[in-house]
């Protein structure tokens, strides 16, 4: 028997709000999905703290109340990230897909030669490609999705010059954060996804923590490069789409018409494999 995914999400919030939440508490899940060995049939090269940076992030979630989600290694597979709407085979709104979350991370490869970013999946989808994409992507509620924070530990996540790709795949999604150009993995990093779980989880935007704690200029233990953060807020409005940079975790804002996207960077900075960031 096929089964709606909201109606099945609806009977997961019912059950724990009987099995004893405050009431108006809301079930919220914060989702990950990370490789680290390309050992399928998409190759990538071998970051074996990824996974690190993702968890930290998840199961500080976790802590905090939310219901960790994860699909990670071989686990992810083209339809996990595709809308229906886009391949007769995408998924991402059942329960086995990254639109259910509230709140998602992909830790993955990530290109932009297309036009636009381009995830390597661990195993080819359907359609024989290798790459998760915005062009096959609609997050968000008003496309029978749930995802309110999109986030995305790749390089070139949200390439300056490509950054409107991400208003095409908004269907309700409140916050799209990235890079521009390279993004790097390692030890040092996996405190920082775990803080940006700590800070935005009630005081501070997701949008702003995430602009704050991913930037770097020259640290180094990634060799000395500047790493530049992005993040874009959506709404029916320009007010609006400025203001959901000041959504927290934790915040049920309105779900927006995504009409108007607005777009912040740290002035100036200068990636590996991109140009300089306006000033």
């Amino acid at each position: 028997m096929k089964m709606n995914p909201t109606a099945g999400r609806v009977a997961v919030l019912v059950g724990l709000l009987c099995g004893g939440f405050a009431p108006g508490a809301h079930a919220q899940y914060a989702g990950s999905s990370a490789i680290t060995h390309w050992t399928g049939d998409c190759a990538g090269s071998t970051r074996t703290l990824w996974d690190d940076m993702c968890m930290a992030w998840r199961k500080r979630m976790g802590d905090k109340g939310w219901t960790q989600w994860w699909r990670s290694y071989s686990q992810v597979t083209g339809p996990r990230y595709v809308d229906p709407v886009e391949k007769s085979w995408g998924n991402d709104n059942a329960s086995t897909g990254l639109d259910w979350n509230d709140a998602g991370l992909v830790c993955t490869h990530g290109g932009w030669s297309s036009g636009r970013w381009e995830g390597t999946l661990y195993d080819k989808d359907p359609d024989g490609s290798c790459s998760m994409t915005s062009s096959t992507m609609r997050l968000g509620r008003t496309n029978n999705g749930w995802l309110r924070f999109m986030q995305l530990s790749s390089c070139n996540g949200i390439r300056y010059d490509q950054r409107t790709q991400w208003f095409a795949a908004a269907g309700g999604v409140h916050v799209v954060t990235g890079f521009h150009g390279m993004m790097f993995i390692g030890s040092p990093y996996v405190a920082e996804y775990r803080g940006l779980a700590d800070e935005a989880l009630n005081s501070r935007g997701v949008a702003r923590v995430w602009l704050d704690r991913m930037h770097h200029v020259s640290h180094s233990y990634n060799s000395y490069s500047t790493v530049c953060p992005m993040a874009i807020g959506f709404g029916a409005t320009v007010v609006e789409a400025q203001v959901k940079h000041d959504e927290a975790y934790n915040s049920h804002w309105t779900h927006p018409v995504p009409n108007w996207m607005h777009t912040r960077w740290k002035a100036g900075c200068d990636p590996d494999d991109g140009p300089p960031l306006p000033n």
